[in-house]
């Protein structure tokens, strides 16, 4: 083999190593596009389920305040209708023994 072709073999090895590589580049770059995408996608629906959660959490925090404020008149009403059962009681006459 003359020193021509084998300098004609060397450079279109290369040639053939630099069109994979630059394939590969492509891919790559493509890949990374995606996954970016990807990427801000996620980043959309996290912030969208911590909205979500916020504002549960807000509806939660209003909703024990309201239960709160129930469980108190609650308790009141049973304390009043307690001692009116109570004055009731006192009035009744008390039944003979047997």
């Amino acid at each position: 083999m003359s020193e021509t072709d084998e300098l004609r073999r060397r450079v279109e090895t290369l040639e053939a190593r630099v069109d994979a590589v630059h394939d590969r580049m492509t891919q790559t770059h493509a890949m990374v596009a995606i996954n970016d995408r990807d990427m801000a996608d996620l980043k959309l629906e996290m912030r969208a389920h911590r909205k979500v959660l916020e504002a549960l959490r807000e509806t939660q925090l209003e909703q024990s305040e309201r239960i709160d404020a129930l469980d108190t008149k609650m308790t009141n009403g049973f304390a009043t209708v307690l001692a009116a059962v109570q004055a009731l009681a006192e009035r009744l006459p008390e039944e003979p023994a047997s």
